[in-house]
């Protein structure tokens, strides 16, 4: 109910505000990747894929880009699980899910890769422009600020975030270029 909404926009928003008093530290991203990952468990109807990158060190404040890893690996589960309840509601065969994170040198100097590719039902074209923007959701619960708060996150340090439909899955992708520590 719209209670709830608010009280989780308001949360959403203080944990905002601390994060802007986060120092940065050296951070090495593969690692992130991995804890992250290992956070989400084995699901047995989701797949997980990691490839990462050895000694791919960032300077960033730590709690930010942990929540950009979880935002995003959480968004990519409940697109999946959303694709999943639609066919067992349809009488379909249940589709795996599968999501693949990974860490590699950017095209662009200087800069790494983070991937999160998923094979869920993607982002619809009309939605695309809206992705960042504070408030704009697609989901039935949740606040719409989470990838608004990667984005600028993102930007602060640095990095940047785009979205396209995922070439290897066939659903969502959300590239992020973030700087190597110098």
């Amino acid at each position: 109910d719209s209670i709830d909404q608010l009280t989780d926009t308001a949360n959403e928003f203080s944990t905002f505000a601390k994060l802007y008093g986060e120092e940065p530290v050296d951070i090495n991203l593969d690692q992130l990747a991995i804890d992250e990952r290992a956070l989400f468990g084995d699901r047995d109807n989701i797949e997980f894929h990691y490839m990462g990158l050895q000694n791919s060190w960032v300077s960033g404040p730590k709690p930010q880009l942990t929540r950009v890893f979880v935002n995003l690996l959480t968004n990519s589960v409940q697109a999946i699980e959303g694709m999943q309840r639609d066919a067992a509601e349809d009488g379909r065969e249940l589709p795996k899910g599968e999501i693949i994170l990974s860490v590699r040198n950017s095209t662009r100097d200087g800069f790494y890769d983070i991937v999160f590719e998923d094979n869920g039902p993607g982002v619809k074209d009309e939605d695309r422009s809206h992705l960042f923007t504070p408030n704009f959701t697609t989901k039935s619960s949740g606040t719409g600020l989470g990838l608004a708060i990667c984005k600028n996150i993102l930007d602060r340090c640095g990095g940047e975030i785009f979205y396209s439909r995922s070439f290897a899955l066939g659903g969502a992708c959300f590239p992020i270029r973030y700087p190597k520590k110098k």
